[in-house]
């Protein structure tokens, strides 16, 4: 099927949040922190008050609500500075006036008297500093777990080789075409309208009711369209909490969208992370143990899903080897710069950067080649379902193959031993549809579990059918494939389905719901289908009525119900009139003809760690990069690239393969372009698109893109997530290509020039 989304964006007929314009509104503007570290002595808003309507500080804020809920205690956190600012761009004041020009103008006269502090910035040291960026913690370590399974000593002590390295890991922002905007409108009983563009308003909408001090109900999220997330768009979203406040505070709506450079500095980026790792192996390649410590940089605060990265990075912390003895020791600390949070990949692209540089290291150690090193060790299709020592349930997929077929089709052996060109292998599981007892490995303490979703499905009297998804789409096709799925279910045409998403109020109350963590092909698409199922139910009871026939002699196919051998038929519209205008002819079949379902998955438990499964499914997906480097400039170019992906069933070929070109590509820019920059002040150096470089189409190389259909042994429809698999890859995979073109070590995710050129200086010492 086509995408039915497309048209109306093409007319230009989408709406996003700042097409709105409301009456009476107030337009809001930050006024944020010159610097890292700093009390905050006074803040004079006498002149700005001559154009503004108001201005409201920190510490109003914190007098009227209580702190946003997070999972490392004593940080309060109300979404701005309070007293004190903990990184560069933190907001300090919120300026509103009847027009954005004046909230401008009046932000610029906000006279705020600062006394910097020390920062806190490189995160190696953070954790033994003096310099605390929280007073309520007595060190900047949030977090500090060590996990081991099997007998890590044994393995080391009996190894034939034992291979070791430290890995940086840089961070990077998400950047989405659409930058964030938040409308809060106050309702005359004390309730709020909020016009977002969230990717989850269901998933923290508690907590922001909790802090403002109203019943959760009493918010109702209402998304419109939304252009680009790539998972940022998830977490606790500060903003909301703020303009919701201030529009509940001055009785008017009040409005506010992000600036390009408030989303790179202030939002929030890809964390970055500090990786030393060991493997020990015997000479045939095989890997008997694998050990690392990590220390993960959240930025100044831990806001809601963090630290869930470092936990994401667990589900599939071993990819598709076969290793049982395994220990990870993990500290999360506190830094002045801006918090981090999820960025498609969330943790994953970490964990296997680190993961798929070792095993090329081990392949160049032992002169073997990384092909073969990779093969000896994955998990072989014989072993499915697979339980990996973290508790993982891998459910179907066959990782060599994949392999295979990705060497195959990238036609690597033309570019083997030519001279400063590069050939890179990286290879990954990703886990899709959260189990959220897996924050248990860092909080025991949560009772959380499971992810479940749910969906609603009603036969219109008109004949078409409406579908009440929570999903949140942002360009991924989720209308395409649910109009797919009610098709398919109950026989209609396309122009008869019509799919509602993101209002509060009328979708199913599914909590968990929202588009994260590659739910959709997992949880909302099984949601929908098996909400059809009992729509389907109940019209085929209806119809037998009406045809007298039995339900199972009867089948419904564009749009009328037919019986089967038979020329009687009715359409779905009469159908529908009759049971919902002439109930008395129906009334022994007719309850009504709206479905719904409430979908868990199936395989989710809970337990100790090592003992739940922390996903629903698990793709996997094989990458090779071919990669020429510059010998006088040492500029990296990629020459071609290959993905081939295993996400199960695939529902809508044409939208699989845009998720893979456009991953590969955004992977790219965080590999060869896009890098968050902070100097030793902890000042943010890059924080516009004229320094912080997107790649376009121009820096596209060719991408070849394969396919492999492993049916997962578990999801409702054999489908599994893959939308973040094919960004998870790309840096191990540049990483393994430069270090074969260049013959030195590259223990960096971010790759330039001059750094390539430094480490080549350095190795001819």
């Amino acid at each position: 099927m086509k995408r039915v989304e497309d048209l109306r964006f093409l007319k230009g007929a989408g709406v996003f949040v700042d097409d709105l314009v409301l009456q009476r509104m107030l337009n809001l503007v930050f006024v944020r922190s010159p610097y890292a570290h700093a009390k905050i002595l006074s803040i004079d808003s006498a002149e700005a008050l001559k154009k503004a309507v108001a201005v409201i500080d920190g510490r109003t804020v914190a007098a009227k609500t209580a702190p946003l809920y997070t999972l490392i205690k004593n940080t309060s956190y109300y979404g701005m500075a309070v007293d004190k600012v903990r990184f560069y761009g933190e907001p300090v004041a919120l300026v509103l006036a009847e027009s954005i020009g004046d909230a401008l103008d009046a932000a610029e006269k906000v006279s705020v008297e600062y006394a910097p502090l020390p920062p806190v910035v490189d995160p190696e040291q953070a954790g033994d500093s003096p310099i605390l960026v929280h007073e309520g913690l007595s060190t900047n370590t949030a977090v500090n777990k060590r996990f081991k399974f099997g007998d890590v000593e044994k393995a080391f002590d009996e190894a034939d080789e034992i291979v070791s390295e430290k890995f940086y890991f840089e961070r990077y922002a998400a950047a989405p075409l659409e930058t964030c905007g938040v409308i809060a409108v106050p309702e005359k009983d004390g309730s709020l309208t909020v016009y977002d563009n969230q990717q989850t308003p269901l998933l923290f909408r508690k907590i922001i009711a909790q802090s403002l001090g109203i019943r959760p109900e009493k918010i109702r999220f209402i998304e419109r369209d939304v252009g680009g997330g790539f998972g940022v768009k998830i977490m606790v979203y500060p903003y909301v909490f703020l303009v919701c406040y201030a529009a509940l505070s001055l009785g008017r709506p009040v409005k506010w969208v992000e600036t390009r450079t408030e989303h790179l500095a202030a939002l929030a980026h890809n964390s970055n992370r500090v990786v030393s790792a060991e493997m020990s192996v015997k000479r045939n390649g095989r890997i008997t143990a694998y050990r690392t410590h990590f220390i993960e940089d959240v930025g100044a605060y831990a806001r809601l899903p963090d630290p869930g990265g470092v936990i994401r990075s667990m589900m599939t912390y071993l990819g598709c080897y076969d290793i049982r003895s395994v220990e990870v020791e993990l500290k999360v600390v506190f830094t002045n710069k801006c918090p981090t949070g999820p960025v498609r990949g969330y943790g994953c692209q970490q964990a296997y950067f680190v993961l798929e540089r070792m095993m090329d290291i081990v392949a160049r150690r032992l002169g073997l080649s990384p092909l073969d090193v990779r093969l000896v060790n994955m998990v072989d299709k014989s072993q499915q379902p697979y339980r990996t020592v973290f508790g993982s349930l891998y459910d179907g997929g066959d990782y060599k193959k994949v392999l295979e077929k990705a060497w195959a089709l990238s036609e690597a052996e033309k570019y083997i031993s030519k001279p400063n060109i590069g050939v890179g292998i990286a290879c990954v599981v990703e886990p899709a549809a959260t189990n959220l007892a897996r924050n248990r490995l860092l909080f025991p303490e949560l009772e959380t579990s499971g992810s479940g979703e749910g969906a609603v499905v009603r036969l219109e009297e008109s004949g078409s059918i409406v579908v009440y998804a929570a999903s949140i789409p942002q360009g991924q096709g989720h209308e395409t494939v649910l109009t797919q799925v009610v098709c398919e279910s109950l026989g209609v045409r396309a122009e008869q389905v019509r799919v509602i998403f993101g209002d509060s109020e009328t979708i199913y109350p599914s909590p968990y719901g929202g588009t994260w963590a590659s739910r959709f092909s997992v949880m909302t698409v099984a949601a929908v289908k098996k909400a059809c199922e009992s729509l389907r139910e109940k019209i085929l009871a209806v119809a037998s009525e009406l045809l007298e026939s039995s339900p199972k002699d009867l089948e419904i196919r564009d749009g009328m119900v037919y019986v089967r051998g038979a020329e009687a038929s009715v359409s779905l519209e009469r159908l529908a009139a009759k049971a919902y205008r002439d109930s008395l002819k129906t009334r022994n079949s007719h309850k009504s003809l709206q479905a719904e379902c409430f979908y868990d998955f199936p395989t989710f438990n809970s337990g100790n760690p090592g003992e739940f499964n922390m996903s629903a499914t698990y793709g996997n997906s094989a990458h090779v990069a071919v990669v020429y480097v510059d010998p006088e400039t040492f500029q990296p170019s990629v020459l071609r690239y290959t993905a081939v992906h295993d996400c199960g069933k695939i529902l809508n070929k044409q939208i699989v393969e845009g998720q893979i070109l456009g991953g590969v590509l955004q992977g790219l820019g965080a590999a060869l372009y896009e890098k968050i920059e902070y100097d030793e002040n902890g000042h943010q150096l890059n924080s516009s698109f004229a320094d912080y470089l997107l790649p376009t189409a121009v820096e596209c190389p060719e991408i070849l893109v394969g396919h492999l259909e492993t049916p997962s042994l578990f999801s409702e429809l054999g489908s599994k997530g893959m939308a973040e698999g094919p960004a998870m890859s790309v840096a191990a995979a540049v990483a393994n290509a430069v270090e074969d073109a260049v013959k030195i070590r590259v223990n960096r995710s971010h790759l330039t020039p001059s750094m390539l050129w430094k480490l080549f200086k350095e190795n001819k010492k």
